[in-house]
């Protein structure tokens, strides 16, 4: 799947912050691919995982608590 948006324009459709993605691909629940420029691109299910990952913090769960909650839903 060809990745289609920015950290800023998933910051701005989801609400997280853009350095928050960084922390989720650090800890595998997200995995970019890149432009030719080097700049993280992300697809429509790092968007899906974004909202998950957006409820579940809402909800008062930390990150490790969301990795491990994800890691184990089959996608």
């Amino acid at each position: 799947m060809e990745g289609r948006y920015t950290p800023s324009i998933l910051a701005k459709i989801t609400g997280l912050p853009a350095h928050y993605l960084r922390r989720l691909e650090k800890a595998g629940l997200l995995s970019p691919c890149r432009s030719r420029g080097g700049r993280r691109l992300y697809t429509q299910r790092d968007l899906e995982i974004l909202k998950d990952v957006k409820q579940l913090k809402e909800k008062g769960i930390n990150l490790p608590g969301i990795t491990e909650i994800l890691k184990n839903i089959d996608r």
